[in-house]
C-alpha cells in the first residue's frame, strides 16, 4: 500500500504577538464570546433530549 505525501501550505509571514490581557479584559473576552456563541434555544433542547425517562438497571 502506498503512503500519502501531506503537502502542508508553507507560512512565510511573521506572526504577530499575542495581546496580554489582564483578568477583567479575559472575563469581558469570555462573557462576550459567550453571549455571541451560544445559542440558549438550541442548548435547552439538547439538554431536555438527554433526559431519561426509561427505567434501566446495572448488572
Amino acid at each position: 500500500m502506498r503512503e500519502k505525501v501531506l503537502k502542508f501550505p508553507v507560512i512565510k509571514e511573521k506572526f504577530i504577538k499575542p495581546k496580554i490581557l489582564s483578568m477583567d479584559e479575559y472575563f469581558k473576552f469570555v462573557q462576550f464570546n459567550l453571549k455571541q456563541a451560544s445559542d440558549r434555544k438550541a442548548y435547552a433542547k439538547w439538554k431536555k433530549m438527554l433526559i431519561v425517562n426509561v427505567p434501566f438497571f446495572l448488572i
